[in-house]
């Protein structure tokens, strides 16, 4: 096998097997805190290589990159508790197996997407076990993992079809969007954030594989669904009442954009992949804010803690800029899409439907995000709490997530 075959798969194993016996092990939480961003810092080493050695493709990339800054910021800001060993061993498990669905190619690729899914199953909550839409979820996992392991062998018709199953999954288009919110929804403290990134990474890989090869009528069809997908879930986020579903409910509404504007748009790769990158990091760092006050007090209901710009001035402004960036994130894909697009003649059916899909993303998340943000951190403060505000390592975490958002979004 050649080097630049095996680079990848080592990359991939080290954070993978590191988790694994971690998750069976009962080591130091700070010991395991240094060596996991000891392992991300080898790991950004072993990308360089591959991008100066054999010019790893750009897209591939920036997507592998990204889940490695949000793996660093999940690790930097977790401070101990009962949850910080699992949340530990989680990040390395699901780095190592999403970077591995990413560097690899054909059946490899493949094995590491698996290992995802099946993590992902293993993850649920195992209280709501029997009930019908954890069964559904099962199967949709289920279906997920055999059209991973048939696109390798199958023809290229089938084999278009599989990976998008795969992509509307990982790039969460409704209804295909369950596994995501349950999984955002069950996730540990700051994992959510992670997860969010992780996420939608593994799913922009899974397009770009693909998105040349989807025929006009498939864009059209999934152009639609993007639409409907965005009204369910901008309605959906305005009557979450849980911040980790309100989240997750905001990134499928904006996901929709991506898949909306395929048909529009050519060139993906240098509209879509920043577009992703940035919408990622930016709900994961409204996830990760949200995390700190949940490990302070306990809080998951929007409303309960209102008032928290005042006695956290810091917490205030990183939910301040979080949520201003938020609500642009519709015209970054639009101005970059513009920028790429040659001058050819577009459909009137084209331009409505994305003038639609942009104002439902674009009004409904000025609604909903203006809404979260009286509900958090304008408002009187309640004099009952203990108000503690971020902390040094949480304050760079989330710093870190929107200076990666400006560089993908701005300026790349």
């Amino acid at each position: 096998m050649a080097l630049d075959n095996i680079v990848p798969v080592i990359l991939s194993l080290i954070p993978l097997a590191l988790g694994i016996v971690w998750r069976y092990s009962n080591g130091s939480s700070t010991i395991q805190k240094s060596v996991g961003l000891i392992v991300i810092g080898v790991l950004a080493v072993g990308l360089a290589y591959m991008w100066l050695a054999w010019g790893i493709e750009p897209s591939i990339l920036l997507l592998a990159s990204a889940i490695l800054l949000a793996g660093f910021c999940t690790l930097l800001s977790q401070e101990n508790s009962e949850q910080t060993s699992a949340i530990h061993t989680s990040v390395l498990i699901v780095l190592g197996l999403s970077l591995g669905v990413l560097l690899n190619q054909a059946m490899v690729s493949r094995i590491f997407l698996c290992g995802l899914l099946g993590f992902i199953a293993i993850s649920l909550n195992r209280k709501q076990l029997n009930t019908f839409r954890t069964k559904i979820l099962f199967l949709h996992i289920s279906l997920a993992i055999i059209f991973s392991l048939s696109s390798v062998f199958v023809g290229e018709t089938l084999q278009v079809f599989a990976r998008l199953f795969l992509a509307v999954t990982f790039l969460p288009l409704a209804p295909f969007h369950f596994p995501f919110v349950r999984t955002i929804k069950d996730a540990k403290g700051a994992l959510s954030s992670f997860w969010i990134v992780a996420w939608l990474m593994t799913g922009m890989g899974e397009l770009f594989q693909i998105y040349s090869s989807l025929t006009t009528e498939m864009l059209s069809i999934l152009s639609l669904l993007a639409l409907l997908s965005a009204v369910y879930a901008s309605l959906a986020s305005l009557g979450q009442k849980f911040n980790s579903l309100f989240v997750a409910s905001a990134t499928v509404a904006h996901v929709a954009l991506v898949w909306g504007l395929l048909e529009v748009f050519p060139d993906f790769p240098r509209w879509g992949i920043p577009f992703g990158i940035t919408l990622a990091f930016v709900m994961g760092g409204i996830s990760l804010a949200f995390s700190f006050i949940r490990q302070r007090y306990g809080w998951k209901t929007l409303g309960i803690l209102p008032g928290l710009a005042s006695p956290m001035p810091r917490f205030g402004v990183a939910m301040g800029l979080l949520v201003s960036f938020a609500l642009f994130l519709p015209l970054f894909p639009i101005f970059s899409g513009l920028m790429v697009m040659p001058t050819i003649i577009t459909q009137d059916i084209e331009i409505a439907m994305t003038l639609l899909l942009f104002l439902v993303v674009w009004l409904g998340g000025g609604w909903y995000f203006i809404q979260m943000l009286h509900q958090t951190a304008f408002g009187e403060a309640r004099s009952d709490v203990p108000y503690s505000d971020l902390r040094l390592t949480e304050l760079i975490a989330v710093s870190a997530l929107l200076l990666g958002a400006t560089y993908s979004g701005v300026i790349y």
